[in-house]
């Protein structure tokens, strides 16, 4: 886990990842750990401490992302053995003293109510912070010193809460992993023990694998059309004057404006080449074919959603599968230069986190020799 958690916080100065809103729900599983459990009455006198070992934790949740924060509904049970106890006071119940083994074990079944924060995250994982409350029931069954001597067999609802961190990655389909680690306590709840009422508390620190699903968002997704290219005028060669009083060298001819520039659009944080994008592709294979003593420059823009890190990479990529279509149009690698600007070199300018069409943009430029 450590090696997935240096990345995200060292490597990410901010999120640039966050969860679109959706509903999502799964279950949950991981080893629990319980601290031993003080048991006295101050009437008697009983003073003893419980030892138990390693259990397990089953549960269930359902929850609605929204942006940064997630809340849900946890139904979890644990379940840890007993086997052994240290006597300091016997009490009523004339427990020898010292350590001993014992018997019976510790269950509690919680209903939580969970919120979590998105503190770091990257393309890969997200990770989350959390606390929960709500109530559980402890069950303590069979609690015993020795096969005829029961110290507690009760059960009983109290108030709960916990603190989690957890990293979660997402996969297609929908499909979530969830790796984490968690404090669960209860408050005291009052037991009724052979020596009479006792309290009773349950503190367990565990570790769980979460497997959860996506479950659609606030609204259908929709595709933007993809925007016209944008047609810029082809600059008139500017007119040769001729001197009236005496006859000079001509000068000789500026060369025709070469073709373009190409405008290619990409969907809305992608880099994949649509149709409309491969027929302008075709348009600038064939210029740069029909030119012959030409170069291709390839440079990727994007709007100005998302951070100016992650925007310069999808740039990157925009202009890297600009230059992969144009080879398979038949341009030779040698002759095509690529560039990224990210949210640099607005076609349409807009404020900072702004979704435009017409910014998210590769334009393809032939250059002469």
């Amino acid at each position: 886990m450590r090696k997935i958690l240096l990345p995200i916080l060292l490597g990410t100065a901010s999120t640039v990842a966050i969860a679109d809103d959706h509903l999502y729900g799964g279950f949950e599983a991981g080893l629990t750990s319980s601290s031993d459990t003080e048991i006295n009455r101050t009437v008697t006198g009983l003073d003893l401490e419980d030892d138990k070992k390693m259990g397990g934790m089953l549960g269930l949740y359902f929850g609605k992302a929204m942006g940064r924060w997630r809340v849900e509904g946890e139904m979890a049970v644990r379940k840890n053995s007993i086997d052994g106890i240290d006597v300091d006071n016997g009490g009523g119940i004339g427990l020898p003293l010292g350590e001993r083994p014992a018997a019976g074990n510790q269950k509690s079944t919680s209903l939580m109510a969970n919120a979590w924060y998105q503190l770091a995250g990257n393309e890969d994982w997200k990770l989350f912070a959390g606390l929960g409350l709500g109530v559980a029931n402890i069950d303590v069954n069979n609690f015993r010193n020795g096969p005829n001597r029961t110290i507690i067999h009760d059960s009983g609802w109290t108030t709960a809460g916990q603190g989690m961190v957890q990293l979660i990655r997402e996969f297609d389909g929908g499909m979530e992993l969830g790796l984490g680690a968690r404090h669960f306590r209860t408050f005291d709840n009052t037991m009724n023990s052979e020596d009479g009422n006792v309290g009773y508390a349950v503190r367990n620190n565990e570790v769980f694998v979460r497997l959860g699903w996506k479950f659609g968002g606030d609204e259908p997704k929709r595709v933007e059309p993809t925007p016209a290219p944008v047609a810029r005028p082809t600059p008139k060669p500017e007119p040769v004057v001729t001197p009236q009083v005496k006859e000079e060298p001509k000068p000789e001819p500026k060369p025709a404006p070469l073709p373009g520039p190409f405008m290619v659009f990409f969907d809305f944080d992608k880099s994949d080449i649509t149709p409309d994008a491969a027929r302008i592709i075709r348009e600038a294979a064939k210029a740069f074919k029909d030119q012959k003593t030409v170069r291709l420059m390839a440079t990727g823009h994007t709007d100005t959603a998302g951070t100016q890190e992650y925007n310069m990479r999808l740039a990157k990529r925009r202009a890297e599968a600009v230059k992969a279509a144009l080879i398979a149009e038949g341009v030779d690698a040698g002759n095509i230069m690529t560039d990224a600007k990210g949210e640099s070199d607005l076609l349409v300018s807009t404020g900072d986190g702004v979704r435009e069409p017409q910014n998210r943009r590769s334009e393809i430029v032939l250059k002469r020799r």
